[in-house]
């Protein structure tokens, strides 16, 4: 039974309070009604807290009917049925689904053709069927699927009526068009409704199968680990001979590993480059293990949230228990280095996946997008994901020093990948990932490392066998030829005529030195580089880009390390020579907290008076063999 609004209200007087009605956002309604909704809502609280008609049609220019009319919309209607309220108040919102109430249009009776096709379908419910079961079969791609379009469609109805012998003096036949339009439309929407089915079938059953594992599920069963670039502009100073040299940076790339069933983000890494290496991955590995210390914080308004923290940083400690870690086809997660930690260390199986299938890792793009949101997009001198992308930075700006350092941005993701922690996840049931890494960790079956096994975990470090050389002809010390150049040490002279091979382990932070043993595992040492190589600190990835390049860059190798040093520094506006800078500039002073000094009007460095000092060969040009 229909009622009124003045009845809605008899019956109902809790009504009467507008605020207890449902909140719709103005801004989730359309532009172009917004000043209407707005009309409406003032309207409707007026008339609610007891003020005439009369009165508030005239404050809005309109009619005492119309008023009611908006009344009507928003409490009238069924009373069996709950009352539209606030959704009545959107312009041209329809509340109820359209049904015709006449018989359809003939020739002697023409009634007019509103919703004509839908009482069409309503009266011959096979023909809906069958019309169904073709859109259908076309969603599904199965063999027997026609390629429907609007005029096949409009063909098949007609095809049917004329088989169930349809009046011809009775509509569609009426219609000019005969019901193309209406068919038409049927059939998109139709098609558009099969569409959202089909792919929530999907979504429904890839939750259903990851729910029927969920007796699988634990921490650490899975991890994913993911590079992702950092599209802003920063700057660092950097102390060289007591000189502050300011260094733009344009790019810089964060390393992130996540747990798959906590969804609790196990460590980052940020590096200053656009192409890391095995290096910086060893480098989060080494992250997500270690005992994490929060940073100390120099950004005005950077705080951790209460309890934020990586696992490992945990007081009662953290696994190392891994059973699967997924990463793309880079090549940097095939090195021999990446494999031997995951494989032999954690025991876990590397799964590389398919190339360019990122959805299989969608947890990390969601973690990814999470950090453009909360920090690479939001800052101004953000250089945008491509040319046109209208975040970038405007040239204005680009003319300027970047606001934003480099330690800034440190602080800034450090802050926002703990955050991710203590955040409530929907798709973990409204759980913190670190509340439920907890739990699971106290009261599930999780393998941990012994402590004399952890006591040596050394990520860093590498251990190769090489061929032990000694030219006594030439009045040569032994030595081994490892990392492009000679090592050599006192350890060596006494197995020279003993050992063929031997075994050297070796930092990738700093080769100037490795440590030499017997097969058998006598102990021979430490062995060094030449003096050349002894100047400052350097890593494994350093020493091969300059012999890749020394011919290219003409570098000076006598001291190849202050010459490549000076090449980065000269050419350190270019944006790839900024980031080889920076880090090259880490690790030249990872010995000394009072930065870089450059000895440029110091001769090549002589070697050492020790063992592998060898007698000087005095040339002259007197001496030479000239041809006459």
């Amino acid at each position: 039974m229909k009622t009124s609004w003045r009845e809605r209200l008899n019956l109902d007087p809790d009504l009467r309070n507008f605020t207890d009605w449902p909140v719709i956002p103005t801004d989730s309604v359309s532009s172009t009604h917004q000043a209407v909704f707005l009309r409406n809502k003032e309207i409707v609280s007026k008339v609610l807290g007891g003020e005439p008609l009369q009165d508030v049609a005239a404050d809005y220019a309109l009619s005492p009917g119309s008023i009611s009319q908006i009344m009507d919309r928003c409490l009238g209607g069924d009373d069996a049925e709950a009352p539209a309220l606030t959704q009545a108040l959107i312009p041209h919102k329809v509340l109820v689904d359209k049904q015709r109430q006449q018989a359809l249009p003939t020739l002697q009776q023409p009634r007019g053709t509103a919703c004509s096709f839908k009482h069409l379908l309503r009266v011959l419910p096979d023909l809906k069927k069958e019309l169904d079961a073709k859109i259908k079969a076309e969603v599904d791609n199965k063999p027997e699927a026609e390629r429907l379009t609007p005029q096949s469609f409009l063909a098949d109805i007609k095809r049917y009526l004329a088989e169930h012998h349809w009046p011809q003096d009775q509509y569609p036949y009426t219609c000019r068009d005969r019901g193309y339009a209406a068919s038409r439309r049927y059939y998109l929407k139709r098609k558009d409704e099969f569409i959202q089915q089909k792919q929530a079938r999907r979504k429904a059953r890839r939750s259903h199968q990851f729910n029927a594992n969920t007796k699988l599920r634990r921490a650490l069963r899975a991890i994913q680990i993911d590079e992702h670039k950092l599209h802003f502009r920063s700057r660092i100073n950097l102390v060289l001979n007591d000189e502050l040299i300011p260094l733009p940076i344009a790019r810089a790339t964060v390393l992130t590993a996540i747990d798959v069933d906590c969804e609790c983000m196990l460590g980052g890494h940020l590096v200053p480059t656009e192409f890391p290496n095995q290096q910086d991955l060893l480098a989060l590995m080494d992250t997500c293990i270690t005992h994490w210390n929060p940073m100390s914080l120099q950004t005005p308004g950077l705080s951790y949230a209460p309890g934020a923290c990586f696992p490992s940083g945990l007081p009662e400690g953290f696994p190392i228990s891994y059973g699967f870690v997924h990463m793309d086809n880079a090549w940097m997660h095939k090195a021999r280095s990446i494999i031997k930690q995951v494989c032999e260390y954690f025991g876990a199986t590397l799964n590389l996946g398919l190339p360019g299938v990122p959805q299989t890792r969608r947890l990390k793009e969601s973690v990814y997008d999470y950090i453009n949101t909360k920090f690479s997009n939001r800052v101004d001198s953000t250089t945008g994901s491509y040319p046109t992308d209208p975040r970038k930075e405007s040239r204005k700006n680009q003319k300027k020093p970047s606001l934003l350092t480099y330690q800034t941005s440190e602080e800034a993701l450090s802050v926002i990948l703990t955050d991710w922690n203590v955040i409530p996840r929907p798709s973990i049931g409204g759980a913190k990932p670190l509340e439920l890494m907890q739990y699971q960790l106290s009261n599930h079956f999780i393998r941990y490392i012994p402590e004399s096994l952890r006591a040596e975990w050394k990520p860093f470090a590498g251990s190769i066998v090489v061929p032990l050389l000694w030219y006594r002809h030439e009045n040569r010390h032994p030595h081994v030829n490892l990392f492009y150049t000679k090592y050599r040490g006192p350890g060596l002279i006494s197995v020279a005529t003993k050992d063929k091979y031997i075994r050297v382990e070796f930092d990738r932070r700093d080769v100037r030195q490795v440590h030499a043993y017997r097969l058998n595992g006598e102990d021979l040492g430490e062995i060094r580089a030449p003096m050349s190589w002894q100047r400052y600190p350097h890593s494994l990835a350093t020493r091969q880009w300059i012999y890749r390049n020394a011919k290219k860059y003409r570098l000076d190798m006598r001291d190849p390390l202050t010459s490549y040093f000076k090449l980065l520094l000269e050419n350190r506006g270019k944006p790839s020579f900024a980031l080889s800078l920076l880090k090259v500039y880490t690790e030249f002073t990872a010995d000394s907290s009072d930065g870089l000094v450059l000895f440029e009007d110091q001769e090549v460095m002589s070697e050492p008076k020790t063992f592998e000092q060898s007698s000087k060969f005095s040339w002259d040009y007197h001496d030479a063999n000239h041809r006459s």
